[in-house]
């Protein structure tokens, strides 16, 4: 099974003291589990969702899917006979007990993984990029 985590995305036009929230879109998070358990949700939202004086991301939904699920996103890309490329929504899975992030391109031209360490509040460490 599949947990997928809509989230929103948003940017602040304005200021601290002025703020002006734009939605810029968002992600789905897409994380291969064995069950239903509510504990991964709860463990992974706080590594997801931020909020600072620029911007701010947080889960608007959360869904059991099967295995082979793509997101629109992926699908519109496939579709689409101009693309000459697929960008994947992030994935995310425990390794040694350490959340990662890793995000895919693939293309004709020339693919690339790259992969993170992934903190509290979708800080990030430990970068690393496979381009084949």
């Amino acid at each position: 099974m599949k947990l997928v985590i809509s989230t929103q995305y948003l940017e602040n036009y304005g200021d601290e003291i002025n703020p002006h929230w734009k939605p810029k879109g968002g992600s789905e998070y897409i994380v291969s589990v064995d069950s239903n358990d509510a504990s991964v949700t709860n463990e992974i939202l706080p590594f997801i969702e931020y909020k600072n004086e620029y911007s701010e991301e947080y889960a608007r939904g959360v869904s059991m899917e099967a295995d082979d699920y793509e997101s629109w996103f992926e699908k519109a890309q496939k579709e689409d006979p101009s693309e000459d490329g697929i960008h994947f929504e992030p994935r995310l899975e425990k390794v040694d007990g350490v959340w990662k992030k890793t995000t895919k391109f693939e293309s004709s031209r020339g693919s690339w993984i790259r992969t993170w360490d992934l903190g509290i509040g979708n800080e990030t460490s430990n970068f690393v990029e496979t381009v084949y």
